[in-house]
């Protein structure tokens, strides 16, 4: 980090009781920033995520430093609909009030898809200014010269799991609460009446039971699917032994805001995708980017369409896709640039006059 002229500071994070120690990390966090920039001048604050966004705020009102609030997801909405809150307890309210200040006295935003625009516009926060600030749209993008065809990779990840020949479909990512196993095994299942070889490999963070029993409970037998656990650096070896990617994601309100990294990984290995509506910009990825395949339903009549376009996606030609993740996805062509230049255009309206190279 000293090498990148990064300087880090870590603070203590306080986790009970929930409320008020959010609240004491947030004017901790306040106290904190206002008293390096008392050190060293500091000219934009950079808030990932609504605590910081809440502390970015907090700094503002009291020493006027400009914030970009990066909308990494709707945080009271999420906590919704995964089951932790409801929409009447005083955290999601109270959640919501800070929000809607944040908003209101932002001076940019990033969020992760255009869906989220329309749904952010109408909050009040954004409603109450006589302009919108600078905001621009930056997906979960990745690293790709990591992520890329192996072909070594492919060989070796095909022997070791002895599957010769036989086309993959792969889900690399968690397991519960927003990813779908059980019906991405489902549509599996339908996949192979039209492709009776195919093989499901699946990288989960934690295989374990949970997989297992997903696995027995559709009847697939370890000669047809596996599921492990795989390290970063290891991969794009999988990714690359694989001949099509999967992502079921439960479709909720806050999912509207969600990019998931995935998404990225698959195609800058080579992988069509077939994913479900109503995440993020999904449709538009499939229906604009011709990524691959988008499931409308979570039914039998939707999986056998989809199923007979794989055998199409899967004879496509790799750079293809790796075409679609270089253009939309790439860190050092779509994430940095953007970053930069919203710096800039941030602090030009402001007064500080300095420009980020």
């Amino acid at each position: 980090l000293s090498r990148r002229r990064i300087k880090w500071i870590r603070l203590r994070y306080h986790k009970s009781p929930s409320l008020p120690a959010t609240l004491y990390d947030i004017v901790l966090g306040v106290r904190r920033i206002v008293l390096e920039h008392s050190r060293q001048k500091i000219d934009l604050v950079h808030a990932r995520g609504y605590v910081p966004g809440a502390i970015a705020w907090g700094v503002k009102r009291w020493i006027h430093l400009p914030y970009l609030f990066d909308i990494r997801g709707l945080q009271a909405e999420e906590y919704v609909d995964a089951g932790n809150w409801n929409d009447r307890e005083i955290r999601f309210r109270l959640t919501k009030q800070i929000e809607q200040r944040i908003l209101r006295d932002v001076d940019g935003i990033v969020t992760l898809t255009e869906a989220v625009r329309p749904i952010l516009r109408h909050f009040p926060g954004l409603r109450s200014r006589p302009t919108l600030p600078p905001w621009e749209v930056i997906p979960c993008c990745v690293d790709l010269d990591h992520f890329c065809f192996r072909e070594d990779g492919r060989i070796r990840v095909r022997a070791e799991l002895g599957v010769a020949d036989r086309p993959i479909l792969v889900y690399a990512g968690s397991i519960g609460t927003w990813y779908l196993l059980d019906k991405m095994l489902e549509f599996f299942a339908t996949a192979r009446k039209t492709c009776p070889d195919l093989y499901f490999l699946i990288l989960a963070n934690d295989p374990g039971e949970k997989a297992v029993k997903a696995l027995r409970s559709q009847g697939i037998s370890d000669r047809d699917a596996t599921a492990l656990w795989a390290r970063y650096e290891e991969l794009p070896d999988y990714l690359s032994a694989a001949d099509v990617g999967v992502a079921f994601i439960r479709p909720c309100l806050s999912k509207r805001s969600s990019s998931p990294s995935k998404f990225a990984e698959y195609l800058a290995c080579g992988l069509p995708i077939v994913i479900n509506a109503g995440i993020g910009d999904a449709d538009a990825l499939i229906e604009k980017g011709e990524a691959g395949i988008l499931i409308r339903a979570f039914n039998e009549d939707a999986y056998r369409i989809a199923s007979m376009e794989l055998p199409f996606q899967m004879q496509r030609d790799r750079r293809g896709f790796r075409n679609i993740a270089e253009k939309q996805f790439s860190l050092s062509e779509r994430a940095y640039p953007t970053y930069r230049q919203l710096y800039n255009r941030i602090l030009t309206v402001g007064d500080t006059k300095r420009q980020y190279p």
